[in-house]
């Protein structure tokens, strides 16, 4: 009788567990919460202050990083203080002001938990930490005749819900067709990408899709793939 060859097993690991090892950030109303792995990686505990900085040249509304640079200056409107928990992990406070200032970061402090943290990234051309902060279609307007001749991701949205996800060099001229061809929208949500080239936009039209296809198992309605293609 033939011996029969036994089924080797590989264990898996927990993937939430195995995540807590990266440095993350966690965006919020009343600041930015620092993980434990992070106040570890970046040696946050040396220091009683941060700075946030955007790229110089990127207008606020279009930035998709923000850079932490830890220090000990004195605190100012710039340099913002940290709050060490004896838990674990930190809190950069009175960081609303800032936010106010980039869209992306004010409507992300208000989603989900899920969605608020984010691993951190090193640009290691200037050896400074960062976190990437995607576009939320952070802009809203119900004035659907008289949109801007932006380049932009976008939603268009119908009694609140999504009718259609895309991207487009020209939001005014691609709504105009859209309402050409009937499809019913009463608002338009988008994300202004004037500096990013069209395989950059596409990638976060596709980057969105999928996310809703996660979140609700489908396209939306007027969507028939799933992204990268010219609109």
């Amino acid at each position: 009788m033939t011996e029969q060859v036994k089924t080797r097993l590989r264990r898996l690991r927990r993937m939430s567990h195995f995540l807590l090892n990266r440095p993350s950030v966690s965006v919020r109303n009343n600041g930015i919460y620092f993980s434990a792995s992070a106040v570890d990686e970046l040696d946050i505990d040396k220091f009683q202050n941060c700075y946030l900085s955007i790229e110089d040249g990127i207008p606020v509304e279009e930035a998709l990083r923000v850079y932490v640079e830890f220090n000990n200056d004195p605190v100012s409107d710039e340099n913002c203080p940290i709050r060490m928990h004896k838990a674990n992990g930190c809190m950069v406070s009175a960081t609303s002001t800032i936010f106010n200032q980039i869209p992306r970061a004010k409507l992300l402090a208000s989603k989900k938990r899920s969605e608020r943290r984010i691993f951190l990234e090193k640009d290691n051309t200037i050896n400074t930490w960062y976190f990437p902060i995607a576009p939320q279609f952070e802009i809203r307007t119900r004035r659907i005749d008289s949109l801007p001749e932006v380049k932009c991701i976008y939603q268009l949205v119908f009694r609140e819900n999504i009718q259609r996800i895309g991207e487009t060099v020209n939001l005014q001229r691609r709504c105009k067709e859209y309402k050409r061809d009937n499809i019913p929208f009463d608002e338009v949500r988008y994300s202004i990408m004037n500096n990013l080239s069209d395989d950059e936009r596409k990638t976060w039209e596709t980057y969105h899709l999928q996310k809703y296809s996660r979140d609700v198992g489908q396209l939306p309605p007027y969507n028939y793939q799933n992204g990268r293609s010219n609109h």
